[in-house]
């Protein structure tokens, strides 16, 4: 039995111990600076060790440790796992910016670990078939949508809407969606990228200060210019992704409805409606994959590791900083 370490007891890591469960795993040891947390998900566990110290949550061997900390803390806990050998799943972003970013990528490759990022639209067979359908085709635009109701219902950890801990939106919200048009496209990597955001909406809660609409134009490099509209503050929620080329427009339509999730729109002339499966073709979700790779040592099971997320990062980066200077920003 696979056992792992959580640090980070909110709302994520209660859903990864769920699934780590549902694996047949075990959840050994937890730690969050908020000791009830711990204690809360420890007791649902039946972890070993349930602490707000960090050494002492790697006092207890594991094979895995999942982090679903603010983006802030993301140095201290994967230095920890990687001076022990112990695999990591990092909840996105992987890091606050590219410098911690790059400290992280530094201790993983130095300990040969398995490292994942929590990218679960890589997983849903929706993107998965889409993926496929553009293998062999041209594609010059791709538009994307992330909306959530963040500033309507405030059913959210208070950081969500604080851009020193959070980024805004683009890093919180946008960057799951932005990951995946990088996947379909074949993970190719950002060239530039320019935003637009204000804060028009509860200007009572003065705590908050992460932008509820904002838009997003970049570019990748295969060619492809991307936009993308966010929303943190509308009743209905979701994810919408389209791509446009000489030859196909095609729509992944995941809220689905009583049909369930399609692929819609025409391919070569024809118009193209198509339901996808239930289940991806590994049969998989991210948690899952990350503990069978543990299991198996087959690391193509993970479709997000930390060096590739690191372009997803560095477009987020980029748009973030374009937003001080008026203009596009050079993806580093």
């Amino acid at each position: 039995m696979l056992e792992i370490g959580i640090t980070g007891a909110g709302v994520m890591g209660n859903r990864h111990q769920d699934r780590i469960a549902d694996y047949g795993a075990q959840v050994v040891a937890v730690h969050d600076i908020h000791l009830p947390a711990a204690q809360e998900l420890g007791s649902k566990a039946g972890a070993k060790i349930v602490t707000d110290d960090l050494e002492r949550f790697f006092e207890v061997e594991m094979d895995g440790v999942i982090i679903t900390t603010p983006p802030p803390v993301r140095l201290e806990p994967v230095r920890g796992a990687c001076e022990r050998g112990i695999h990591l799943m990092i909840e996105k972003p992987p890091a606050l910016n590219m410098a911690e970013g790059r400290a992280c990528l530094g201790h993983i490759e130095e300990a040969g670990v398995i490292a994942a990022v929590s990218f679960q639209l890589r997983y849903a067979a929706i993107y998965e078939r889409l993926k496929e359908l553009l293998a062999d085709e041209t594609v010059h635009l791709v538009h994307t949508a992330c909306m959530v109701n963040y500033y309507l219902s405030f059913r959210m950890s208070p950081w969500f809407l604080q851009r020193h801990i959070s980024g805004g939106p683009i890093a919180e919200q946008a960057i799951h969606i932005l990951d995946c048009t990088r996947f379909i496209m074949g993970n190719v990597k950002p060239v530039q990228a320019h935003a637009i955001g204000a804060k028009n909406m509860a200007l009572d809660r003065t705590e908050f200060d992460a932008e509820n609409a904002l838009q997003m134009m970049y570019e990748l490099d295969n060619g492809v210019f991307g936009t993308h509209m966010n929303h943190c503050g509308t009743e209905r929620g979701g994810f919408e992704l389209e791509v446009i080329g000489p030859h196909l427009r095609l729509r992944a339509d995941a809220q689905g409805g009583a049909n369930g999730e399609r692929i819609v729109g025409y391919l070569h002339g024809h118009d193209f409606n198509e339901p996808v499966p239930a289940e991806n073709s590994l049969g998989l979700d991210k948690i899952h994959a990350w503990l069978r790779a543990i299991e198996t040592e087959d690391r193509s099971l993970i479709r997000s590791d930390f060096r590739d997320a690191m372009h997803t990062l560095a477009l987020i980066e980029a748009a973030i900083k374009s937003q001080g200077t008026g203009g596009f920003v050079k993806v580093d």
